[in-house]
């Protein structure tokens, strides 16, 4: 961690040494909450819920983030590899579903250390929840140790992804990694359950104002991948509490409201359109009680 490369950012963070990169994490796991989560998609929430470990800090920092709490840095609790496993294990004898690993990217390389000790006694599916901000070869470091991928796919427009999150190449990196993510795991599976296995989970958070980003995201990956390569959750939830309490209301005037009814609709009928399968929310959803309290 003397010279970190881990993420597309390619910051070069001496994380070793304190100086800290994009993502503000120390080369230590900091956990920031482990819980048995009951409102990811029913696949992988089940009925018991998904065991899982939010991890602090993040490579992208958007600016609506419904996690600020936790995606600033090195906030909640250091863990050793033996204490990440014992909280994992934890999770399993306490019903989960599945463990899923909550903002991992920036721990790619512990988390790959740690899964290579722990898969074969590890009786879940394995669930690499992230951004979709990923490098292709910090990817293939997961290669058989992560059953299923749930990355964000989040901007197509370089204007909105370097105004949002900085980052005006995502759309480039994140297809690069959705590639790597249907090339390691395959066709999504499902067990006698419903439980979601294996494959590609894609999240797609529809923004206010930005339907048409919505659009060609959906195009892309029906072209370059094909609609049955992944499953798609087309999330209606932004809810702009997150930004306003960021005190820049005044910079994107429309993230400070909701998606309306006829944004969101004419988005998933374009998914239904293409083809896609997967799920679908109700406007309900964007409310803040749906996200987990980290202050606790």
């Amino acid at each position: 961690m003397s010279k970190c490369n881990i993420c597309p950012r390619g910051c070069g963070g001496d994380r070793s040494s304190g100086k800290l990169g994009v993502c503000n994490a120390p080369d230590e796991i900091f956990v920031a909450k482990t819980m048995l989560h009951t409102w990811e998609e029913p696949c992988i929430s089940g009925e018991r819920g998904a065991g899982t470990v939010f991890f602090a800090g993040c490579n992208l920092h958007c600016v609506y983030c419904q996690n600020k709490d936790i995606s600033g840095g090195a906030c909640g609790q250091r863990m050793t590899d033996d204490e990440l496993e014992a909280a994992i294990f934890d999770l399993a004898s306490r019903g989960a579903e599945c463990i899923e690993l909550v903002t991992p990217t920036h721990y790619t390389v512990a988390l790959a250390r740690l899964l290579r000790r722990i898969k074969p006694r590890l009786k879940l599916p394995v669930v690499w929840n992230s951004g979709g901000y990923e490098s292709v070869e910090a990817l293939r470091l997961l290669d058989g140790l992560v059953d299923v991928y749930l990355p964000d796919f989040k901007y197509f427009d370089p204007a909105v992804a370097n105004a949002y999150s900085s980052a005006p190449d995502y759309f480039e990196i994140a297809g690069r990694a959705l590639g790597e993510m249907i090339r390691q795991t395959g066709r999504p599976r499902f067990d006698g359950e419903g439980r979601m296995i294996g494959g590609v989970l894609v999240r797609h958070l529809v923004l206010p104002g930005h339907r048409e980003d919505s659009f060609e995201i959906l195009k892309y990956i029906a072209a370059e991948y094909g609609t049955d390569s992944v499953r798609l959750s087309l999330m209606s939830q932004y809810t702009p509490d997150f930004y306003i309490e960021s005190g820049r209301p005044g910079d994107f005037k429309n993230l400070s409201r909701r998606v309306t009814s006829f944004e969101y609709d004419s988005v998933m009928r374009l998914a239904v359109e293409l083809g896609f399968d997967g799920y679908f929310q109700r406007i309900s959803s964007a409310d803040r009680k749906y996200t987990p309290e980290f202050k606790k």
